[in-house]
């Protein structure tokens, strides 16, 4: 069947077989240009659905507009972009860089590979700087009030009052926040000593 020369009775009976194969696209493609060529009534809600059911909707579109189907391309027109040509990321590769078979087989490149007896050298110079003195962290950097909580907690009281005392200075804000809890601290202390 040539879609140009598509019949009535044909695309009647296109309509029976998309209704068994809602994905088959060719025959909705097919049925649309039957309907275009017979100016159905039709035509409109084919064309919606069938911009629903299919994944090139640029055929579509050429289909409406121009009334034609574009069915080949020759071998000489590499058009790699434009608007009216989309290719799919495979077919764009191949497009631009033709595939070439490498006679050398991948064992053959696995046993050069091994012939060359490769290895992998180690520097055994190594440093005599020890770098955890030089990294070494400050505890005012880590100190944090859920630190000084479980100071308390632990029962920790000295820790804890100079926990908050380096939290009111990273945090000056607080300030009246962390001097009750030092109050609160001393008070807990003296508590426990008598």
């Amino acid at each position: 069947m040539i879609p140009e020369k598509i019949s009535v009775n044909e695309t009647h009976a296109l309509k029976d077989i998309i209704n068994n194969y809602p994905y088959f696209t060719v025959a909705r493609i097919i049925e649309l240009i039957g309907l275009k060529k017979h100016n159905s009534i039709r035509f409109n809600s084919a064309i919606e659905t069938c911009s629903l059911f299919s994944t090139e909707r640029g055929v579509l579109k050429d289909l409406i507009e121009f009334g034609k189907i574009v069915r080949g391309k020759q071998k000489n027109d590499k058009i790699l972009y434009s608007r009216k040509t989309k290719n799919s990321f495979i077919k764009w590769l191949k497009m631009a860089k033709p595939v070439t078979k490498n006679p050398i087989s991948n064992k053959t490149i696995i046993e050069n590979f091994l012939e060359s007896k490769p290895g992998i050298s180690i520097n055994k110079k190594s440093s005599k700087i020890n770098l955890a003195n030089i990294h070494k962290v400050n505890k005012k950097e880590y100190m944090t009030e859920t630190l000084a909580k479980l100071y308390f907690k632990q029962r920790k009281f000295k820790k804890a009052v100079k926990a908050y005392e380096i939290l009111c200075l990273k945090y000056p804000e607080k300030i009246t926040l962390f001097a009750n809890q030092i109050k609160q601290i001393k008070k807990q202390q003296k508590n426990n000593q008598s």
